[in-house]
């Protein structure tokens, strides 16, 4: 599978909440749980995922199949891609990879399940925009963006794609630099204590898979 610069626009929810949450990593009864105590109603309101749904939890199968649901939406994050280039199409270095971090849950599934949760994470675009309650621009990609200015997305080199979903650079050495054209990028991947604002930009992975609640950020 070759990333694409795909963005998916979702119109204002002038109905009900948009939240975004961190890394699910097959924690999908949590998720439930959080969504619960914030009186969550999938009618109306709406869920956006930074990516990495699979691998290290006990609910893989069940955090693809929430693509299913009309109120659940994410982006690609890495282990996606690990997935899709290990299983469907056959790169053993990245089967090998995903194995090795969490993939092994799905000798345990059905292989008559496999084409269409390849096909839902083919589906998933590399970020979403949405208009936030207070009219804030929001951007949600899962590691990185290594441009400047929003409006470049479609500008993506295939090295910089590849920077959108493993990047830790910018999180490792804690820059404050603000990328222009949107008024924030929410990012997962890199795990830390809470919701990390770094210049216009939040990281909201708290790590599910060792014991922590998720990051759920109501926009």
């Amino acid at each position: 599978m070759k990333l694409k610069a795909t963005l998916l626009k979702l119109e204002k929810n002038t109905q009900g909440r948009d939240f975004v949450v961190g890394d699910l990593h097959g924690h999908v009864t949590k998720l439930h749980d959080q969504l619960a105590a914030l009186n969550f109603n999938s009618a109306v309101d709406r869920v956006i995922c930074v990516g990495d749904l699979i691998d290290r939890g006990p609910e893989s199968a069940e955090a693809l199949n929430l693509l299913n649901e009309p109120w659940f939406f994410s982006v690609i994050g890495n282990h996606e891609y690990l997935m899709i280039n290990g299983m469907r199409y056959k790169s053993s270095r990245h089967r090998m990879a995903w194995l090795n971090h969490g993939g092994d849950w799905i000798t345990q599934t059905s292989p008559a399940l496999w084409d269409d949760w390849f096909d839902a994470i083919e589906a998933l675009p590399l970020a979403i925009e949405v208009e936030g309650s207070d009219g804030s621009r929001y951007g949600i990609i899962h590691a990185d963006y290594p441009h400047s200015h929003w409006q470049e997305f479609g500008h993506l080199t295939p090295e910089l794609l590849e920077k959108c979903i493993w990047s830790r650079s910018q999180f490792q050495c804690q820059s404050r630099h603000v990328v222009n054209g949107i008024d924030y990028l929410i990012h997962g991947h890199n795990v830390n204590g809470g919701d990390l604002q770094l210049g216009n930009r939040f990281y909201i992975e708290r790590g599910a898979y060792l014991g922590n609640d998720l990051v759920i950020k109501e926009l």
